[in-house]
């Protein structure tokens, strides 16, 4: 089929196949309108999330002291004005800054302006503490930057006029349509494991992580078969999906094909595993490609668009304007062909690996990205901390259970051991090995928190223990094993 499509695309000709591609790559204003709202309320809602745990992720008196990240995990090449200052009165100004710009996104207010603000901000939080990041921050961050050069503010807010129609080209729909796509379908390449080819057992192993498996998840997980038609299903959308979505030809029905299927993808994902907004952000990034049709026949109809459309094809300065938008558009084909030259050479078999300079400039713009989903295989060891403490009245308690009597037994329900994905994310590469020198700063973080907001029990000696369970096929286990991460005391 798809050899059929790109055989009927290249016998016609050059003019013909070239308004093939504007019309593909197209993009309906109304919906990035929409975008631009679901994604800025997306911004402030995990702006809200990661604002709940400032003074420990943000802050000097945290997890994570700036000179630690400096020392250790630092890019020169990247930037980040939360890692100018690690008192927590700098941390408030900035995250109150960041909301403010966000709002203005939200509404459209010099939506360009803001927009790059945005990315900035949103750029420089990521950079401050990248042990509590997911992909799909990378997603998120992706889209910004290509937002930047779309008019996602020209409908859906304050502005009531406008130079663009609703329908709107350039280089950027490439860049961003093909964002979108590049996340599933690399994803889907790097899946090399047996689990998900051979065995078909990707699923049963996501699902019996106790750490991240929801209700539904634990519905699932007691249908053998299911999760196996659910690993071929997950990962053939992965592989088959993004082609729906840059097909030029026919673009309506395969790209709306196309959105349907990661939708179904993402509400899967997001009912059975705690991911925590990696799939909202997914949701939201697909809201851009609706067509013109979809707006036509059902959003208009319930929000309709008052936007005066004005002087469409008129520029007072052409020359310039050719200049620009030349100069912007080899620009942005930079990029791409950076995310493409990077993505691919992520994959096992590619033969090439990207210079070295190249790389510098993607991390200038924070352009890096690794879609490794559950990629090459699925992570078999799950387990939990226990916070064992030795209070000054002569007892064993475990400080992350309120205290009560300390056990290793395993708490019936991991995943809300978690206050949020953050710390859930923080947690899983807490136990990296090649991140041991940050585990004595959580254990210092725990032992003053604790002390401070208990000043009737307090501890004069915390260890913290990971008790590992290791899952096996045809849900057995390993024995459960615990050992020592690190310890610290009072030392006054």
């Amino acid at each position: 089929m798809l050899f059929l499509i790109i055989k009927s695309i290249l016998t016609k000709p050059i003019y013909q196949i070239a308004n093939y591609i504007k019309q593909a790559y197209s993009l309906d204003l109304r919906a990035l309108g929409l975008m631009r709202i679901a994604i800025s309320l997306v911004l402030l809602g995990d702006l809200v999330i990661r604002s709940l745990s400032i003074k420990a992720f943000f802050t000097d008196e945290g997890v994570l002291p700036i000179q630690v990240l400096k020392d250790y995990n630092w890019n020169p090449f990247y930037f980040s004005f939360h890692a100018l200052s690690g008192n927590l009165w700098w941390q408030i100004i900035l995250f109150v800054i960041n909301a403010a710009c966000i709002i203005a996104l939200l509404i459209g207010y010099r939506y360009r302006l803001f927009t790059l603000i945005c990315w900035v901000f949103l750029t420089s939080l990521q950079n401050r503490n990248p042990f509590i990041l997911q992909g799909g921050d990378d997603l998120i961050r992706l889209l910004l930057f290509w937002a930047i050069f779309l008019p996602w503010g020209e409908r859906y807010s304050i502005q009531k006029q406008s130079n663009y129609s609703n329908t709107y080209y350039s280089f950027a729909n490439v860049g961003y349509i093909f964002l979108i796509a590049s996340v599933y379908f690399f994803s889907a390449l790097l899946k090399t494991s047996p689990e998900w080819h051979e065995e078909g057992t990707a699923m049963y192993f996501a699902l019996s992580l106790d750490q991240i498996r929801l209700p539904l998840g634990t519905l699932i997980y007691q249908f053998p078969n299911l999760m196996k038609a659910l690993t071929w299903i997950v990962y053939h959308i992965e592989l088959l999906a993004p082609f729906f979505l840059i097909i030029p030809v026919r673009y309506y029905q395969f790209r709306l094909i196309g959105i349907t299927l990661i939708t179904l993808l993402h509400i899967g994902i997001g009912g059975s595993l705690y991911v925590g907004l990696f799939f909202v952000f997914g949701l939201t990034s697909l809201i851009g490609m609706l067509p013109e049709k979809i707006m036509n026949c059902y959003v208009e109809k319930k929000w309709p668009e008052k936007t005066i459309i004005i002087n469409s094809n008129q520029n007072d300065f052409p020359l310039i304007y050719e200049f620009f938008t030349a100069f912007k558009n080899f620009y942005l084909g930079l990029v791409f062909a950076f995310c493409l030259m990077l993505n691919l050479s992520n994959v096992q078999k590619f033969p090439f690996t990207i210079d070295i300079s190249f790389i510098q400039f993607g991390n200038i713009f924070r352009l890096e990205q690794n879609w490794g989903m559950f990629a090459p295989y699925i992570l078999k060891d799950d387990g939990f901390l226990v916070f064992s403490a030795y209070t000054t009245k002569n007892e064993y308690i475990d400080i992350r259970r309120e205290g009560k009597k300390l056990s290793f037994d395993k708490p019936k329900s991991l995943v809300t051991e978690f206050e949020s994905d953050r710390w859930r994310k923080f947690t899983e590469n807490y136990l990296y090995n090649n991140n041991n020198y940050m585990r004595m700063y959580y254990c210092n973080y725990l032992f003053k928190k604790w002390n401070t907001e208990h000043p009737e029990q307090k501890i004069s000696d915390l260890t913290i223990f990971f008790v590992k369970e290791t899952s096996l096929p045809n849900y057995q286990t390993k024995p459960l094993e615990k050992s020592a991460l690190c310890n610290c005391q009072d030392n006054e």
